[in-house]
């Protein structure tokens, strides 16, 4: 994993972006799939609203600013990070999402290892994750990257409860 790192979306991995966003489809994920289809039908304005919410323009009341990234190794775009620049009470700071076909593979760890730095250099010292409290995969590798469980809570919109987690940078 030594060719791994974080880039803002641009064109230079369009390609590679829209492979993503088609795994998602492929696996019948359509949580993702339509968070990212913007992004095959217009790939232009799918950039240029992603650099609008990272500065904080054109937000509704509801929204915050967010930063995303995406995770490439190589040249494959394998994994997308959002940061949000304030806590977001049942999303915290940081989610994060690795295509299907490249899961299990570490790139989870990683995506979060890179994220924090980032966060770091936005200013935010203490960062928040939740995650769903039956993801086991996502509990181990927010605690790997030295995350402490500060509680359960329960999202009532979406029906679920959910592990808040703390890392101090």
């Amino acid at each position: 994993m030594e060719d791994l790192f974080l880039v803002e979306p641009s064109e230079k991995f369009r390609e590679s972006f829209e492979d993503y966003a088609l795994s998602y489809k492929k696996s019948n994920e359509d949580h993702y799939f339509n968070k990212y289809r913007k992004a095959l039908s217009d790939f232009e304005n799918y950039i240029d609203e992603l650099r609008k919410y990272s500065k904080g323009k054109n937000l509704t009341q509801d929204e915050f600013s967010t930063s995303t990234f995406w995770l490439v190794d190589k040249k494959a775009v394998v994994g997308v990070v959002r940061i949000r620049h304030q806590e977001i009470e049942f999303a915290g700071h940081i989610g994060y999402d690795i295509s299907p076909v490249c899961r299990n593979r570490g790139y989870g760890f990683q995506i979060l290892k890179l994220a924090l730095v980032k966060a770091n250099m936005f200013g935010i010292g203490e960062v928040i994750l939740t995650c769903n409290i039956e993801n086991n995969v996502s509990k181990k590798i927010i605690e790997k990257n030295n995350g402490n469980l500060l509680g359960i809570i329960f999202d009532e919109e979406e029906n679920e409860h959910l592990c808040k987690y703390s890392i101090t940078l």
